[in-house]
Formats: structure tokens, C-alpha cells, sequence
């Protein structure tokens, strides 16, 4: 019985090290586990010289998207602020398969990002895992095959360098995931139809889509999902982004001149990329990184829906996205990418006045016509308000535009009831000089270059008491474009905003406040006026654009014209 006893001690003991040391093992590996296996290097994945496994987190430190991260890592990799070079990661060939799809049979290939010679998976919101869908140029068919043989297949067996043998321009398309539309299919953009026009192209033509994990313009499914909450609330896509404070775009694409090389595109090829894409900035991003961009093919949807109008409006006018996009918002029923490929001449875009979505000119330059400027002229002659519109390319806005030596309270409280009240006074640089109006700020930073001067009222010695009301704003403006004030008229702050105009007015630069001093130039006025931009009162919260400015110029009786009917006619008249 002793026997037996002191043996049930020894297993006991033994029973409670073994416990211990499987717990000890599992804390240790807990930290670890998350790493990928990577065959035959085996053992844990580390940070260049630290031992230490990669992604945990040794400094505590959260930023400002909520992901951890540690020293060796600054937060501008996660919040997409910093832009690395080339050199800093790359993506490795990891695995390629046919692909069998309902637009044809292509070749799907796998990447890896590497950087310091490490599989990185502690970077989120970076494309980590970047897959490339391909199809190589059909195989031109003998002389001796009838004009309806079928095409060879488009998918080629695995290479190193697939398109080294391909001469001229290859077809890539740089494409950024969408889980929302892509797996979900939401309306609320156009990736997905972009995705799917692409991959026919590819098919038809041959090419290459670099397939990049950078859900929202790089800030993830959950702000994503949390710009869309503001967007429903009112935000476009850009300010969404702004107010959780985020970058506009935090896209990153150090990855694809390396994806490119393992393709056999680039110079050293003899052939080069004809970007499948209607954004600058891809094409700017890539020319940083030394890739270079023979030319692009638009990606355009026939139409835009009630959920995705306003975001495609959005990237056309504040992402300076290309002007094919036009075609998407006046619903013309054509695509950018025609069956002739990638060197046929995109369809014209409709340009009829009555069904456009904003300022599209003709191939004369008017759009409006010539006879809305001269009777913009006369308008602003008799002192009354008028409508000018700017072009659908830059801010899709319109202004109501008032002479400023013809102001009155009326007509100035009129301007501020359908504006947002926001008064500003477009002035020759010599008369910004000349009443010691100086710059607003030192260094511009607005988009459009607008040059605020700094904001005056009149002095008390004409009348002015707080200087808001119609009144003194009035009695501001005259003076203003009087051409007899003097400096000492005039104190500083005040509400009324000046505006410098760049000299050869619309010519030199086609905004509202060169507008504004020219239409009172044309009408025989000294040169200044007042302007201020018209708010939407059928989009509450939003600015107006032309289909409600069209309305709104109707049901009030104002003249409505365009900076480019403007450009047109001083072209024409040679003034």
C-alpha cells in the first residue's frame, strides 16, 4: 500500500511539471502564432537584428486608426501619409493558377509583400497579398484561317516574365479592392463595373489587372464603413474622409514596380503600360516611382444609379478624375473602353445644354452660346445679378455675379438670400495694391488657387455701424470698385472678402473671380465686382448644380452664362 502511494505522489508531481510546462509553451507561442508558416525557413519570423516576432507590439503605442504598432514602424505607414520608395517593400511571385471566370479563362498570380527580407503581415491596410489576373494577346490567326475561327486561348502557361515578349503598350489596370461592391454589391460605387469592364478588356485584348488590398482608398472596411455613416448624413466621399481624419486617399503602390518587373513590363522589355484607369493620381504615384505610363484607356460605366451619382460626381470634380467620366453623369449610354481596345478614340460626350449634369463646351467653345454672354453683358450693365457657371471639370459650381459699382442694398441682400452669404469682391491687382489689400495668407494652399485677400469693411466716416448688414456691405462694395477709394477707407478685418484677379481675366485662368472682373470690363464698369456661390435649396446642405441652376436662373429671371461661353467670346471678339 506504501508502494502504491508513493507512487501516486511521484505521477502527481510529474502530472502538475507537465501542466506547467505545456502552459508555459502555449503563453510563449500565443505571441507568436499569428505569424505565417514559410516553409522551409522555418522557425519564427523576426525584425531584421531584434529577435523580436513581428507585429507584436513592444511600444504599446495605438495610432490614430486604431491599429498597434511598434517602434520600427512610424503610424504614417498605417495612416498612408508617408509614401516609401520602391526600395522599402516589394512583393515576391508566390503562385499562379489558371482562372477560369464568366469573361474568359486568365492566369491568376500570387504575390507576397517582402520588406527587409521579411513576409510582412503586421501592416494593415497595406496590400500585403497582391494578386495579378492576366491574359497575354491573342495569337493573330494564320492566313490560311477563315475570318470566324475562334480566337486562341488568352491564358498562357506559367512564366517568370509573361509579357517579356510582348512589343508596345500592355493593358494594366491598377485595381483597388472593394469588398461593399465586389462580394456584397453595393450601389454606392462604380468598382465593381470597373473591375468587370476591365477583365473584358483583358480577355479580348490581353493585359493585366494588379488585384491591391486597399479597401476605401486605403482606411479599411471599418472606416470605410464609417465614412459611408457621414456620407449618409451629407459628407462626399473626400470631406467623409477628412472629418474622421483620415487622408483623402491613403492608397500605396511602392508594390507594383516590382509586380511589373516579375510581368516583363517596363523598358528593359521594349514594351510599357497603357494604364486602364481614369485617375491622375495613379498615374502621378506611379511616375514617382519610376514607372512609366505610355498613355491611358478610360474606364467608364454606361450609366450612374440614385446611390453612386453623387460619389462619381465627387471624384470628377474634387479628385480631378478624367473628363470621360462626363459620359457616366450625362447618361450616355457608352463606354470609354469601345470593341476597337485600348487605341480607338473614346465616344464624344453629349453636349447639349438641357441634359447636362454641368458645363461641357462644344467644339465652337460655347456651350450656353454666344448670345448668353452678351446678354450677361447687358445684365451687368443695367446692374442686375447673373448667373455664371464654371466648368464641370473644376468646381461644377455657379455664382451669382454682381457689378460692383452698381450694388445696392437690395440687390446685395437678394445675392446673400440664395448664396451662402459669403461676399466676395474680385479685384484687378493693381487695385489690391493700390488699397493695401494684402494676402490673405503667405503661403495658398486652396485647390483652385483663390487669392483671398484679407477682409475689409468701410470706415465709419461712410456710414458703416457693424458691417454685415445689406446696407454697409453695400456701401463697402461701391467702394471697392469705385476706383476713387484710397486705402484709408477701408479697416481691416471686416466682411467683405476680396478676391485678386490674375491678370488677361478668363484667358489666364478660368475661375469666378476672373469672370466677374471681366463681365464688369465688358459691360463698360470699372473692374471689380461681387460674386458669391449659389447654394442647392432641392440637396440641403450641398451647392447647386447646373440642372437646379438651370430652374433657379428660370424662376427668378436671372441671365445665366458659363466661363467657357466667356472664354469663347473674348476668343472670337480677340479682346
Amino acid at each position: 500500500m506504501a508502494n502504491f502511494s508513493g507512487l501516486t505522489l511521484i505521477y502527481s508531481i510529474c502530472y502538475i511539471f507537465l501542466l506547467r510546462s505545456i502552459s508555459a509553451f502555449v503563453l510563449a507561442h500565443s505571441q507568436t502564432s499569428h505569424q505565417p508558416y514559410l516553409g522551409s525557413r522555418g522557425g519564427s519570423i523576426t525584425d531584421s537584428g531584434t529577435g523580436s516576432p513581428l507585429g507584436s507590439v513592444r511600444s504599446g503605442k495605438v495610432n490614430k486608426l486604431g491599429y498597434a504598432f511598434d517602434d520600427d514602424f512610424s503610424e504614417d505607414v498605417y495612416s498612408g501619409n508617408e509614401r516609401h520608395s520602391s526600395s522599402d517593400f516589394t512583393a515576391t511571385f508566390h503562385g499562379e493558377a489558371q482562372l477560369p471566370t464568366e469573361f474568359g479563362t486568365f492566369m491568376i498570380r500570387s504575390y507576397r509583400l517582402v520588406g527587409n527580407g521579411e513576409y510582412r503581415q503586421d501592416m494593415p491596410n497595406y496590400p500585403v497579398e497582391p494578386v495579378v489576373i492576366y491574359s497575354l494577346p491573342p495569337t493573330p490567326p494564320e492566313d490560311d484561317c477563315c475570318d470566324d475561327c475562334p480566337p486562341p486561348s488568352a491564358a498562357a502557361p506559367p512564366s517568370s516574365q509573361p509579357f517579356s515578349s510582348i512589343p508596345g503598350p500592355v493593358n494594366v489596370r491598377i485595381h483597388d479592392q472593394c469588398f461593399t461592391s465586389e462580394v456584397f454589391g453595393s450601389l454606392r460605387c462604380d468598382c465593381r463595373e470597373q473591375l468587370n469592364l476591365a477583365l473584358r478588356h483583358i480577355a479580348k485584348h490581353g493585359g493585366a489587372i494588379i488585384y491591391l488590398q486597399q479597401e476605401g482608398r486605403g482606411i479599411g472596411i471599418a472606416n470605410k464603413v464609417k465614412a459611408y455613416g457621414l456620407q449618409d448624413k451629407g459628407f462626399d466621399t473626400v470631406d467623409a474622409n477628412l472629418h474622421l481624419g483620415l487622408a483623402e486617399d491613403a492608397r500605396q503602390y511602392n508594390v507594383v514596380p516590382s509586380i511589373l518587373n516579375d510581368l516583363g513590363i517596363g523598358p528593359t522589355n521594349d514594351n510599357g503600360v497603357m494604364l486602364m484607369t481614369n485617375n491622375p493620381y495613379k498615374i502621378q504615384k506611379l511616375d514617382e516611382l519610376g514607372v512609366k505610363v505610355l498613355g491611358t484607356v478610360p474606364v467608364v460605366i454606361d450609366k450612374t444609379n440614385e446611390f453612386n451619382r453623387a460619389y462619381i460626381a465627387t471624384k470628377l470634380e474634387r479628385m480631378n478624375h478624367m473628363k470621360e467620366l462626363r459620359q457616366s453623369l450625362n447618361m450616355a449610354p457608352q463606354r470609354a473602353i469601345p470593341k476597337g481596345g485600348a487605341t480607338a478614340s473614346p465616344p464624344s460626350p453629349v453636349v447639349s445644354p438641357d441634359n447636362l449634369d454641368g458645363v461641357v463646351a462644344s467644339e465652337d467653345g460655347y456651350c450656353f452660346g454666344r448670345q448668353s454672354v452678351l446678354d450677361a453683358i447687358a445684365a451687368t450693365k443695367r446692374g442686375e445679378l447673373v448667373v455664371v457657371v464654371d466648368d464641370m471639370d473644376r468646381e461644377n459650381e455657379g455664382d451669382l455675379i454682381l457689378a460692383a459699382s452698381l450694388a445696392t442694398p437690395a440687390t446685395v441682400s437678394e445675392m446673400v438670400k440664395y448664396t451662402s452669404g459669403v461676399l466676395c469682391v474680385a479685384l484687378p491687382g493693381e487695385d489690391m495694391d493700390r488699397l493695401n489689400i494684402p494676402p490673405m495668407v503667405a503661403k495658398n494652399e486652396d485647390p483652385k488657387g483663390t487669392a483671398f485677400g484679407v477682409s475689409v469693411d468701410a470706415t465709419r466716416a461712410h456710414g458703416i455701424t457693424t458691417g454685415i448688414s445689406g446696407k454697409d456691405r453695400a456701401t463697402t462694395i461701391n467702394l471697392m470698385g469705385s476706383g476713387a477709394a484710397t486705402a484709408a477707407d477701408f479697416v481691416r478685418p471686416g466682411h467683405i472678402f476680396p478676391l485678386r484677379a490674375r491678370d488677361g481675366g478668363v484667358l489666364t485662368r478660368d475661375g469666378h473671380t476672373e469672370a466677374t472682373v471681366d463681365l464688369a470690363r465688358l459691360a463698360g464698369l470699372p473692374a471689380a465686382g461681387v460674386l458669391c456661390e449659389i447654394v442647392s435649396v432641392e440637396n440641403e446642405g450641398e451647392m447647386a448644380r447646373l440642372p437646379e441652376l438651370r430652374r433657379f436662373a428660370k424662376e427668378h429671371g436671372y441671365v445665366m452664362t458659363s466661363i467657357a461661353d466667356m472664354i469663347a467670346y473674348r476668343k472670337e471678339e480677340g479682346i
